[in-house]
């Protein structure tokens, strides 16, 4: 009887310890390699690696905020499934930046991810639950942050995509 309890508490152990450490499907927000900093015509902005955190500075806007972005691509969503989404966030001067899950190829579509993220000189974390629809395919979705809206200099860091 002893021996029976102890292998399903063994079990149900494995099991909630397999169930929580759920593989993050984000690359590591610290490295260059994980993002693609894009500029489009007027647009411009740097990206560095300040410890723990990947800094991204708009330095000329235009008419279009999706002129500058940073984005993490290669994400291996499937479709129907929910994920989550977890980072630290900030900006200098305060402002709102867009957020979401797209496809990264023509026509770069929304598949269930968009919001509006109010950031200040202060880390903020931020959570978001998303069912992915309209999914591009094996590795051909990202994430990006919009950040041509007006000059500053955007962080990240601990960026985590699971599926739940």
């Amino acid at each position: 009887m002893k021996t029976t309890i102890a292998a399903i508490v063994l079990m149900i152990c494995a099991t909630l310890a397999f169930a929580a450490d759920k593989a993050n499907l984000a690359k590591p927000a610290n490295k260059t390699d994980s993002w693609r900093l894009e500029q489009h015509e007027g647009g411009k902005g740097t990206m560095k690696i300040d410890g723990d955190a990947a800094v991204f500075e708009t330095t000329a806007t235009d008419s279009e905020s999706w002129h500058v972005q940073a984005t993490m691509t290669g994400l291996d969503l499937k479709e129907g499934k929910e994920y989550e989404v977890s980072f630290k966030a900030k900006c200098e001067p305060n402002r709102t930046i867009h957020f979401q899950a797209m496809i990264d190829k023509d026509d770069w579509h929304a598949i269930g991810l968009a919001e509006d993220i109010e950031l200040t000189k202060d880390w903020k974390e931020s959570k978001f639950t998303f069912k992915a629809e309209g999914i591009a395919g094996e590795k051909k979705n990202r994430v990006s942050f919009t950040l041509g809206g007006e000059k500053g200099v955007f962080s990240v860091k601990d960026l985590v995509i699971t599926e739940k």
